[in-house]
């Protein structure tokens, strides 16, 4: 008789062989692992629990890997209540007592790490000013302790280049150079959105060309969320590709872009970025006293003035632009989760919702993609390019990381602070799985709040 820690039975079970294959499975997991996928005898035997998955899609847990996470649990939460098992965080903070938690007590969700060059590398060393480029002896020693990052497990190399413009085409170069040595890839946040940010896309496909770096480009639909700008975008990336270059990027679904009011992204002279008619009150207040309330002149400069910490959301762009960039296969979807202050009720809905949406507006309404396609963009297709160890497909020996949903009712209720909770979780769930513990069960934590686990990247000679 076989015997199990937890047994899933009857379930339509996704894997990627390597397309997409749909499959009437169960599976029995043993020590966090997968460790059997097909028909199980009636007498196996559960220790712990077994979950009916009649009716109902077990997927691999998917892969939040561009997101602002970074140990806070209100944030971590409402990406697990989207069926999100894994995070990669560290683009803006990263704060070793936290991950050292991490470590030794786990965490709601598995978490590994990316370097940020334009915050991690740069604060490290001293350069606080956004708007100075490294001088040489500062780019040598960020070289010195980007290596100690990346012999410690890091995924990658960030560059938040429209936060911090005073990154130099030398340190995106160099840094770019160490990453390949290391066989990491390098994120892009590119230096301009807007109207400008073909030149700053062409500025990222130079250094990917000149370096030899894998590069992944960021939230497309924030950067280039026209019509007009996606397609140039996309062609442009195409391109590049068929030339040979290792390129990657990913988008968000919203039309509205999260950011702090007191960014250099609204800095004087913000509005022509769009080339539209963007004012003032397309700026929607998304923390703080004001939340739900669009700015005035005098609201947004008193809250850039006084509070530049406060969470606004900018509505800028065109949710159609999302379209034309998710069906390019290297294209993989994003949440941007927990960018700005986290608190009950405030922030933007991608945190609470994009997962959800992917499946409810792309492949159930719309019908742009598969069911298939649509959860390799969130599974095998991150982990892959990213080197996430043992994730993103069942097959026994991974890690049991499961979501397993109602793809007929799986909806996002999470909604702009002016029309609902940035927070709303969604419908549809019915279990999360991380590492063969239940943390999901019916919508709701279940108190397994240690089952993830610190991610380290695997070493490759170099």
């Amino acid at each position: 008789m076989h015997h199990y820690d937890l047994i899933i039975r009857n379930g339509t079970v996704l894997t990627f062989e390597p397309e997409p294959l749909f499959s009437k499975s169960d599976i029995g997991i043993l020590e966090g692992k997968i460790a059997f996928l097909g028909s199980l005898p009636p007498e196996s035997q559960s220790r712990e629990t077994e979950i009916d998955a009649s009716g109902l899609v077990v997927s691999p847990g998917f892969i939040d890997f561009h997101s602002h996470v970074d140990c806070n649990f209100l944030t971590a939460r409402q990406l697990v209540l989207q069926g999100a098992t894994t995070t990669i965080g560290g683009k803006r903070n990263f704060d070793g007592k936290l991950i050292n938690k991490i470590s030794e007590e786990g965490f709601l969700l598995n978490h590994g790490f990316f370097l940020s060059q334009s915050f991690t590398l740069r604060h490290a060393i001293g350069l606080s000013n956004p708007y100075a480029p490294a001088t040489n002896r500062e780019i040598q020693k960020m070289i010195r302790l980007a290596e100690l990052f990346f012999e410690s497990g890091s995924f990658g190399l960030h560059f938040g280049l429209e936060m911090v413009p005073g990154v130099s085409r030398k340190e995106l170069l160099e840094l770019s150079s160490l990453a390949k040595s290391y066989h990491k890839t390098v994120l892009i946040h590119l230096r301009k959105d807007g109207i400008e940010v073909i030149d700053a896309l062409k500025e990222a496909l130079e250094i990917a060309r000149t370096s030899g770096a894998s590069i992944h480009i960021l939230h497309l639909m924030y950067m280039a969320g026209t019509l007009d700008l996606m397609r140039q975008c996309l062609s442009l990336l195409s391109e590049a590709i068929s030339g040979g270059l290792n390129i990657t990027a990913d988008t968000g679904l919203y039309e509205a872009f999260p950011t702090y009011i007191g960014s250099s992204i609204l800095d004087p002279g913000w509005e022509k970025h769009y080339g539209q008619t963007i004012t003032y009150r397309d700026v929607l207040i998304s923390s703080g006293f004001y939340n739900g309330n669009f700015c005035s002149p005098s609201s947004f400069h008193f809250l850039r003035e006084e509070f530049p910490n406060t969470l606004v959301t900018v509505f800028a762009f065109d949710e159609k632009a999302a379209e034309i960039a998710l069906t390019r296969p290297w294209v993989y979807v994003s949440t941007n989760a927990g960018d700005g202050p986290v608190y009950e009720g405030i922030g933007h809905p991608e945190t609470a919702g994009t997962f959800p949406k992917l499946i409810r507006k792309y492949v159930r309404q719309k019908k742009l993609l598969s069911l298939g396609e649509a959860i390799y963009k969130i599974t095998l297709g991150p982990a892959s390019r990213f080197g996430i160890s043992n994730k993103g497909n069942l097959k026994p020996g991974n890690d049991a990381d499961l979501v397993i949903f109602d793809v007929q009712n799986l909806r996002d209720t999470s909604r702009f602070s002016n029309m609902g909770r940035p927070d709303g979780p969604p419908e549809g769930i019915k279990n999360v799985l991380v590492n063969g513990k239940i943390v999901v069960q019916d919508g709701k934590l279940t108190g397994q709040v240690h089952a993830g686990k610190l991610l380290i990247a695997r070493q490759f000679p170099r």
